[in-house]
């Protein structure tokens, strides 16, 4: 059986090279899939088995032992070696990633309850006031509350460049006149 990927590696060999070595040819027909398992069970992740697979060869490649009477062993201790430095790698990875965050969490300003209930009563209020006005007016608000510039609103919106002040001043009157009768009646 042939996988596709011993396919490419093949391919690659070929245009890397001048001629094929027929005995990368017969190595990885003999070792791929041998390989790509062991280093599926070290690693845990199929697409990375093939990648240290991959790297794996490659070795063999530019680098083949000295002595190829136990080329499969040499492969596998190769494998086994590139495995044990990813799963090694990627746990110090994780404890600068928690470490990181636990350092963002101990900086981070703590977080008052009622300012945060405030704050998102007040979020609240907002939605509920652009979903009661005209859906142009409210566009031409969150346009311009998203740093839209004129020029861009007028090209989203297709009126003239002068007209969006006009119309963004209206919005903001006919917003703040609903947003203080909303809060009256609260």
């Amino acid at each position: 059986m042939t996988i596709p990927l011993v396919k490419r590696i093949q391919g690659a060999a070929i245009s890397a090279a001048p001629e094929t070595d027929p005995a990368l040819e017969e190595a990885l027909e003999a070792h791929w899939s041998p390989v790509c398992k062991a280093l599926y069970y070290l690693v845990g992740d199929w697409d990375e088995a093939q990648d240290l697979a991959l790297d794996t060869f490659w070795r063999l490649y530019t680098r083949p032992p000295r002595d190829l009477t136990n080329l499969g062993g040499w492969l596998h201790r190769v494998a086994t070696n590139l495995g044990r430095n990813a799963v090694r790698a990627r746990r110090r990875r994780q404890r600068y990633e928690e470490a990181a965050g636990a350092l963002k969490l101990q900086r981070a300003v703590p977080i008052d309850l009622a300012d945060e209930v405030e704050r998102r009563e007040n979020q609240e209020r907002v939605r509920h006031v652009l979903s009661r006005m005209k859906p142009r007016r409210a566009q031409i608000l969150i346009l311009r509350h998203t740093d839209h510039t004129y020029a861009e609103i007028a090209d989203i919106l297709g009126v003239a460049p002068g007209s969006v002040g006009t119309m963004l001043a209206r919005a903001e009157r006919d917003f703040e006149r609903r947003y203080r009768a909303l809060e009256e009646r609260s």
